[in-house]
């Protein structure tokens, strides 16, 4: 899952979602401002049906919310508002997840954005039992909004 923008703790020396810290990796600073919760900026939690996915994008509407499933992919991309009163252009967000097509149901996975949070919810193919791993690479895609089909 490549993740946009970081708010999220740093963990350099610990361990991660993953349970793997690359050696080189540069210290993440930590969310001065965020006084409980989750420091990462995506989490991940399973239920017996489905693998659901947090991930933060703040200050992005539900309305500018654009993805879609290429494969085993889901692409999606939101952006903040123009504030032009405070000279801002807005962030904006992106990224790519990549899906087990063997443990999971890709086609009927979907996406809601409230309140700055992306919510994915991929459904399990029932009666598969596979270990849930995390791999996070950050990859150098030129995937954009003019892509999308549909």
């Amino acid at each position: 899952m490549s993740k946009s923008g970081s708010s999220s703790g740093n963990k350099s020396q610990g361990s991660s979602r993953s349970g793997i810290v690359p050696k080189n990796s540069p210290p993440i600073p930590r969310n001065r401002f965020q006084k409980s919760g989750n420091q990462e900026v995506w989490e991940l939690k399973e239920t017996k049906d489905s693998v659901i996915y947090k991930v933060d994008l703040p200050g992005c509407p539900a309305s500018d919310l654009t993805y879609w499933i290429d494969g085993n992919n889901l692409h999606f991309f939101a952006d903040e508002p123009v504030m032009s009163q405070y000279d801002h252009d807005g962030r904006r967000y992106g990224g790519t997840m990549v899906l087990n097509p063997v443990a999971s149901n890709v086609k009927g996975a979907t996406a809601k954005l409230r309140d700055g949070v992306l919510w994915i919810t991929v459904p399990k193919i029932p009666g598969v039992n596979i270990k849930l791993t995390v791999i996070e690479k950050m990859l150098n895609c030129k995937i954009t909004r003019d892509d999308v089909v549909g």
